[in-house]
């Protein structure tokens, strides 16, 4: 009798702990969606409606006005376009060259290695603010300045010491036996990297190509710093000059739902690759 008791007041513990735990998901997965949502449909709102007392949450006259206004007028196909390249490229370089840097510490052992290794991700306890003077110092110097290059160069360095521990530990875990064996059959450096090791690594790729994305895709600070004119600036920076004397409050969410659209459905493309690249990477298995 006493044994059903103890089983069931553990069935009720259970029970208790799951519905709290998913009345805490629900609650957080609100609080981070409302900002969200309430941009998205202030986007479609007249600027009346927006500071309307009280506030509607959905739009009492719908209207694409503010998204007429974005992308006929205010430069933000330019803006855009910019943002666009400047990321596609970085994260084109950052995941090409974490790769084979992470290759080489893992599988190439040479004089000098560890403390290379080591150099290099020290420089993730540096703060961004004190490389900005000495960018824009080098920057100035050699015409990069308001550039697409101008910002590629300084964020693919920015984000690749990271991408590199990454890539690093993937294909540490990769059992050595495997290029070995292809060594064996003839197969040259490169052909292994390239056959061999970097298929089986596609996860921490995948996971490196979503996080360089999201860091450079709203970069500020860089882009503030090394951009000076409109014509070199992403959209991170140009946002704040789509304004006139007054804020316009519907084409700024207009803005800003559309910067936000690329980095979501990357997400939402990957997400399970994500989840795999982190436990890949952390779990020896």
């Amino acid at each position: 009798m006493r044994e059903r008791r103890v089983t069931g007041l553990a069935g009720r513990r259970k029970v208790v702990s799951k519905v709290a735990t998913h009345v805490a998901l629900v609650v957080a997965s609100i609080l981070l969606i409302a900002p969200i949502l309430y941009i998205v449909l202030n986007s479609f709102k007249v600027t009346e409606d927006i500071f309307k007392v009280p506030p509607s949450i959905l739009p009492e006259r719908w209207t694409l006005e503010n998204y007429e206004n974005v992308l006929f007028s205010g430069g933000f196909g330019n803006y855009f376009t910019n943002t666009v390249v400047i990321t596609v490229v970085g994260v084109l370089l950052v995941v090409v060259l974490s790769s084979l840097a992470g290759y080489g510490f893992s599988k190439l052992r040479f004089r000098g290695s560890g403390f290379l290794f080591a150099a290099i991700i020290a420089t993730l306890t540096l703060p961004l603010a004190i490389l900005l003077v000495p960018m824009f110092i080098m920057e100035n110097a050699t015409g990069l300045l308001n550039t697409q290059l101008g910002l590629i160069l300084p964020n693919v360095a920015v984000n690749l010491p990271f991408a590199i521990l990454i890539m690093n530990k993937h294909f540490s875990d990769i059992p050595q036996e495997l290029e070995d064996s292809a060594a064996i059959d003839g197969a040259g450096r490169f052909r292994r990297w390239w056959s061999v090791m970097l298929p089986l690594t596609r996860n921490g790729m995948i996971l490196v190509t979503v996080i360089t994305t999201y860091s450079i895709w709203g970069e500020y600070t860089l882009a503030k710093t090394l951009s000076t004119s409109p014509y070199g600036m992403p959209l991170s920076v140009g946002l704040t000059l789509l304004k006139s004397e007054v804020w316009e409050y519907g084409t700024l969410a207009a803005v800003i739902t559309l910067a936000i659209i690329p980095p979501i459905t990357i997400f939402l493309l990957f997400q399970g690759k994500i989840v795999a690249g982190i436990t890949q990477g952390s779990v020896k298995g």
